[in-house]
């Protein structure tokens, strides 16, 4: 959230609580996580001591579909009003956690329970790191509630390096160069794209064999002309000299028409080599914007 936005839902909250004479905002709070987290309760009573909670998990069938409402006071207007009179809250803060591999997902919502409309709504993604989410839940909250401590963004910050020099990259776009270097596809292979490492690999292994083969019948069909020609110069047979002259005739054509295809296939393998290389680096493993510290909770 932005300072300009910090500031606006703050200054809201503060004129309601004028205008309904309540000093102490009251919540209630709706928690819905994906795992176990037990002290998220406490830290919001502790980390907010002028406002006062009430907690029900209990209600877990409202906002299941919030992904697909850019506003979902519109359809949930009237619960929130009877949820405001029936515990008696201003508002009705609503956080949701997902974990996904090694990422969480906090998607909160706050809404006044006198109008029944959305005042503020918050969606982020970030890496998990030492107590993550609760610090970012007590950041979501504290946003809310115009009170955010600089240790909260303190902690967020000391999941990035600070220092450049200090990241060390597990995998490189040139280690994946390198590799599809020495051997094509192992460089994709390295990056995890397993569908062109297995197309790379596949193509250079058919130039290469296709360039094999050609320079092999061009080998072979050299020799034959040369051995065709010596008997042809030896024997005064006529029918031997015809068939010598047709047998060389035929090695000779073989022998161009090879030694082209060896050459075609020669270039387009090392061509591809090269290629593959290059798109190995293109398609390599690229650095995060945001370079993560990994915790060490031993």
């Amino acid at each position: 959230m932005s300072m300009n936005q910090r500031i606006l839902v703050h200054l809201i909250l503060t004129f309601e609580i004028i205008l309904g004479f309540n000093p102490e905002p009251t919540y209630l709070v709706l928690n819905h996580f994906d795992r176990d987290l037990p002290a998220a309760e406490q830290a919001l009573i502790d980390n907010f001591g002028n406002s006062t909670f009430e907690f029900d998990p209990s209600i877990h069938h409202m906002f299941e579909d919030i992904d697909n409402h850019e506003n979902p006071a519109a359809s949930h207007m009237v619960t929130i009003k009877e949820l405001g009179e029936k515990y008696q809250v201003n508002y009705i803060l609503f956080n949701r956690i997902e974990h996904i591999n090694d990422r969480f997902i906090l998607n909160g919502l706050l809404f006044n329970t006198r109008s029944g409309g959305l005042i503020h709504r918050r969606k982020i993604d970030l890496k998990q790191y030492l107590n993550g989410q609760i610090n970012e839940l007590n950041m979501w909250v504290g946003n809310t509630v115009g009170k955010v401590e600089k240790n909260w963004e303190k902690n967020r910050k000391s999941i990035l390096f600070s220092d450049p020099e200090e990241i060390n990259y597990e995998k490189t776009p040139r280690g994946a160069a390198i590799r599809s270097l020495a051997a094509p596809g192992w460089g994709q292979a390295y990056s995890g794209k397993k569908v062109s490492a297995g197309l790379w690999a596949s193509t250079e292994s058919s130039l290469s064999l296709a360039a094999i083969i050609s320079f092999l019948n061009y080998d072979k069909a050299a020799k034959s002309f040369l051995k065709n020609s010596k008997l042809y110069d030896e024997t005064n047979d006529e029918k031997e000299i015809s068939d010598y002259r047709t047998a060389a005739e035929n090695d000779w054509n073989d022998h161009k028409k090879y030694s082209q295809l060896a050459i075609i296939f020669t270039a387009a393998t090392g061509t591809g080599w090269i290629a593959n290389s290059i798109h190995a680096w293109i398609v390599g493993p690229k650095p995060y914007t945001n370079i993560y510290q990994q915790w060490n909770t031993k």
